[in-house]
């Protein structure tokens, strides 16, 4: 329920009435049951003056004109102090003046006085502006926060003369001119948003229907046009004038932009009436002007303007610069007669939901992060409004004003653009005026606006029918009206022509460009339009923290889960109805995209791969349209200029660049998808055991980066192990398949089947780890452990074989990073030493890595050191049992059994090294495979003797170098350790040969010099 105040003031007292609004029954709208409360203890007299107007401010500040030229505070308050609960303060008289008003009442005064009768309030500037009977415009601050006290800053008696000095000699036509005898008045004041100017901030309409724009800045900016929508930060701004920027003429009359339905045109009226405006009232609020005018002798009227959005003028011959100036200023003009005088006019919001979810994708944008001030949801979104139609349609309900006038009350609704095109196909209109609808907003607006019908992603109040949708579609896949795929030029190629038998040299050739129809640049603005609040801005933001950089804020999602869920089910609309035209085979993109798989037809294939089947294919699509095209380039040449691409080869790049586009749009529902997701579950306490690094690629990761970047989906991966280890964690809050199914329905480009895979097998060690039944133990790791193997590459090995580890399951331990290894280096680059050294290097520091996790395992068990980095930091890794020797040496040997039945060589090299580093010579000596002589006997050797020790690897003798060679000591060991061997296999005369060898070397360095006893 929602709570408001009513104020009245009849002649002798102001009166607070409470306005109690709530739900109907469904709660849609939540204004749908209005009631009264009176308020008598808020009652309080008027103290002779007659209050002429009200405003009021976003933070609840109430302030009152009086016709004795002052202004007045409502203060309330719900306290129960001595004093009032309800007072009124003047706020603009001096000291003397209230006193003044003590000793002699104000119905006693006869002196002239210049009553204020208008009030307006710029919420966002903290700014009140009062407009007097004779004109005058007074300019009061309420402070940078809008709750000090009021103070003028300005005061302008003479803005008709600036105007008449800024807008000079200049007149809309001759015939208003002679009707300019009597001085026009100022009938109404509105600011204007900083979403509509950074520069100009007010704007005074006259009784002649002229607007001026006023500012109250000594500086003109570098954008003072209305509609500028390229400023949006306030910068502060501290008013200290008021000056008028620039005039507007009065609206044509006569003309009406753009397509009108349901309104009456001026073009109607009599030529021999006066058409000068005679404006009684005006209302402005956010791009929209709505004049009450009682010229037409028979009956007042209403005039709405508003921006026409249309691309094309109605009128002919506006070429050149004055056409593009024209452009943003051109306006739409619809009369409506009504009866009687137009008393106030007011704004229909966007309901909550909407409104909520406009503010979320746009705030950062377009309001510079308003979510956070005292401004409702729903005004802040209506400003939205002053971006135009074409840009907003998708995402905004048709604008809805009411208007008040002595002979009661009405609701005026705007068509958007796209609301026209759907009375058009709902009435069959003919296809002339399909076409003129496309040629007045272009091309690709129209296609833009069909697709949003077509993919029912349009806000509308009335579900978009079946037969509408189809008839969308069909437009959109009309060549007639969206055009074809063309080289810029083919229309006449004059760039490079002159005149009829001239000649011309130094021209430059312009390299002929493919432009694509109309189809392709409505399927780019739609879906620019959907993915523009997101596209470039952070996913994450800090909350509660000193900067975005700290460590002690919350990080939550920058969107909130409805806007997020809003903007998903638009985007994913839109690919599934370009995918459904694909799979149906409807027009261009649905012929094309469906002739095959990824590496066949026309779609993916290059120009000389384009056969005659897929030629015709294009030329019966298109019929005589590439022909009438090609045509009208050859008529000034007897020789037919050859054009760089052909039709079918236009069509496969179009058709190809929307696939691509068609692909983004599912990529990026499933990113929006995948943030709801985390943003249910909290993604303070998901990131919780991310290390600093992480969470600030985090909190700096754009939506851009989530969609198309390594890094997006690397972090992605981060953010669903999260998710995944808060349902398989110890606290039991789920399993897999609870959260599982959603991932792989909403975003199966993030979480595939071999993520599915890895983390059912953290779940079966979660699992085992917690089940006291070894035989139950044993069973879930190799359950855990199959389910691994048949996803190597995609599982993060430190981790699970830790828990492995846990288990005393060392064949995972063994098997899994070997499994690996060669899964990222399938072409055995390692062993390849004709390819490059640098591709060879990288390989074998890819297996590497795999090799490091056995000899990691083999580390903890001969207790040289647990590296418990690795673990979760998430939660503490089970304790494993504390192993008497003969368990640690049994383990030792189960890993070296398992490891040599590898037949990765440089695996056994890397594990035989690892074994003799950690002293283990005797399970190497016992276990070692078929290739440890060979292996010994290349390590023992110098760089010098490496030829000779390759082909010792195929020699059943020791090559141990000549007698009285000089033996490094660190070479020494392999040779003890060979000549260990042979004693242990029984081979005494090879043992012998080695020792003799090593008796009689000598040492590179006189202080290892072997003794006389070693020897």
């Amino acid at each position: 329920m929602k709570l408001y105040f009513l104020i009245s003031f009849p002649c002798y007292q102001l009166i607070l009435v409470g306005v109690c609004c709530s739900g109907g029954g469904d709660n849609s709208d939540p204004y749908a049951e209005v009631s009264l409360q009176p308020l008598p203890e808020y009652t309080i007299p008027s103290d002779g003056v007659t209050m002429t107007c009200i405003s009021c401010t976003d933070k609840g500040r109430i302030f009152m004109a009086g016709r004795d030229g002052h202004i007045y505070e409502l203060h309330y308050t719900t306290g129960s102090g001595w004093h009032k609960r309800c007072r009124k303060v003047c706020l603009t008289a001096g000291v003397g003046s209230v006193i003044s008003r003590w000793v002699i009442p104000n119905m006693f005064k006869f002196g002239a006085v210049d009553p204020i009768v208008e009030m307006v309030v710029d919420n966002e500037r903290q700014i009140l502006y009062a407009r007097t009977e004779e004109m005058k415009i007074q300019v009061f601050v309420m402070g940078p926060s809008g709750d000090s006290p009021l103070k003028k800053v300005a005061e302008e008696r003479n803005l008709l003369n600036q105007k008449d000095a800024h807008y000079g000699g200049r007149q809309a036509t001759a015939s208003r001119a002679s009707n300019r005898s009597a001085k026009p008045s100022i009938v109404s004041i509105s600011p204007l948003s900083t979403l509509e100017s950074k520069w100009l901030h007010l704007v005074a309409i006259l009784s002649d229907g002229r607007r001026m724009y006023l500012s109250t800045s000594t500086s003109s900016g570098s954008n003072s046009t209305v509609g500028g929508l390229n400023g949006f930060n306030n910068h502060h701004h501290r008013p200290s004038c008021l000056k008028v920027v620039t005039t507007r003429p009065s609206p044509p009359l006569g003309v009406s932009g753009g397509l009108t339905f349901g309104a009456m045109s001026l073009a109607g009226r009599n030529q021999t009436e006066d058409l000068s405006l005679k404006v009684e009232t005006a209302y402005y609020s956010t791009g929209t002007l709505v004049l009450s005018d009682s010229s037409p002798p028979t009956m007042s009227s209403l005039l709405i303007v508003s921006r026409d959005s249309s691309s094309q003028s109605s009128l002919s011959g506006n070429l050149g610069a004055s056409a593009r100036s024209s452009r943003a200023l051109r306006e739409s003009v619809s009369s409506l007669p009504v009866e009687g005088r137009m008393l106030f006019v007011a704004d229909v919001l966007p309901l909550p939901d909407t409104a909520a979810t406009v503010l979320s994708l746009y705030s950062e944008l377009e309001f510079c992060g308003s979510e956070s001030s005292v401004e409702s949801c729903e005004k802040a979104s209506g400003k939205l409004w002053a971006r135009g139609d074409l840009s907003t349609q998708h995402i905004l309900p048709r604008r809805r004003i009411v208007i008040f006038s002595t002979m009661g009350m009405m609701e005026v609704v705007f068509n958007r653009p796209v609301d026209i095109l759907r009375r058009l196909l709902e009435s069959n209109s003919p296809r002339p005026i399909l076409e003129d609808f496309f040629n007045r907003f272009g091309a690709g607006e129209a296609a833009a606006m069909c697709l949003m019908l077509a993919a029912r992603i349009v806000h509308s109040e009335n579900l978009i029918s079946n037969v509408v949708a189809e008839k969308a579609a069909e437009a959109f896949e009309d060549p007639r009206i969206v055009g074809v795929p063309q080289v810029e030029g083919t229309s006449g190629l004059s760039n490079t022509r002159t005149a009829a038998g001239g000649f011309s040299m130094g021209q430059v050739v312009q390299e002929a460009e493919p432009v694509f129809s109309g189809a392709h640049e409505g399927l780019c603005l739609c879906s620019s339009r959907l993915l523009f609040p997101v596209w470039e801005l952070p996913v994450m933001v800090v909350k509660g923290g000193y900067d975005a950089a700290s460590e002690n804020g919350l990080i939550a999602c920058r969107l909130s889960v409805g806007a997020m869920q809003v903007l998903e089910n638009k985007t994913r609309a839109l690919e599934i109805f370009l995918r459904s035209r694909r799979n149906k085979r409807r027009g261009l993109y649905g012929c094309v995209a469906g002739l095959g798989d990824m590496t066949g037809s026309i779609l993916y294939g290059t120009g000389s791969e384009l056969g005659a089947g897929d030629r015709s294919m294009v030329r019966n699509l298109f019929g005589a349209y590439f022909r009438s095209a090609d045509s009208n380039g050859g008529g000034t040449s007897n020789k037919r200029q050859r054009l760089p691409y052909s039709p079918a080869e236009l069509a496969a790049m179009e058709v190809r660049a929307m696939e691509c586009i068609r692909q983004l749009l599912l990529r990026s529902a499933e990113a929006l998808f995948l943030l709801q997701l985390v943003s249910q579950h909290h993604v303070t306490r998901l990131v919780q055991g991310f290390d600093a690094n992480i969470r600030q690629e985090l909190i700096q990761l754009t939506f851009h980066q989530l969609v198309c970047s390594e890094e997006g989906d690397r972090l992605a991966t981060r953010l669903i192990s999260a998710l995944m280890e808060y349902y398989t964690g110890p606290d039991g809050r789920g399993t897999v398949d609870d959260i599982s199914g959603k991932l792989r329905e909403g975003c199966p480009s993030y979480f595939k089947e071999s993520d599915y895979k890895f983390f059912l097998a953290v779940e079966c060690l979660e699992r085992a780890a917690v089940t006291p039944d070894p035989d139950v133990k044993e069973n879930l790791a190799r359950e855990a452990f199959d389910f691994l193997s048949k996803v190597p590459e995609s599982a993060d090995l430190r981790t699970v074989c830790k828990r492995f580890e846990d288990l005393r399951f060392y064949e995972a331990v063994v098997r899994l990073p070997l499994q690996k290894a060669q899964a990222l280096d399938p072409a055995g680059d390692a062993f390849n030493e004709q390819i490059d050294q640098a591709i060879r290097d990288y390989a074998i520091a890819q297996r590497e890595q795999c090799y490091e996790i056995i000899a990691s395992a083999l580390r903890s068990l001969k207790g040289e050191g647990s590296q418990r980095e690795f673990g979760s930091p998430a939660r503490p890794v089970a304790v494993r049992s504390v192993l008497d020797h003969a368990s640690r040496r049994k383990y030792i040997c189960q890993i070296v059994q398992l490891s040599v039945q590898s037949p990765d060589r440089l695996f056994h090299e890397y594990l035989y090294r690892t074994m003799i580093d950690l002293g283990l010579e005797n399970e190497l000596l016992e276990y070692g495979g078929p290739d440890l002589v060979p292996f010994l006997q290349t390590a023992g050797c110098e760089p010098a003797q490496e030829v000779q020790a390759l082909s010792a690897l195929t020699s059943a003798t020791p090559s141990v170098g000549q007698p009285g060679a000089p033996i490094h000591s660190n070479q020494a060991k392999y040779f003890y350790l060979l000549a260990r061997y042979y004693v242990l296999k029984r081979q005494h005369l090879l043992a012998a040969h080695v020792l003799l060898r090593l008796a009689e070397r000598r040492s590179i360095d006189g202080s290892n010099a072997p003794s006389l006893e070693q020897r």
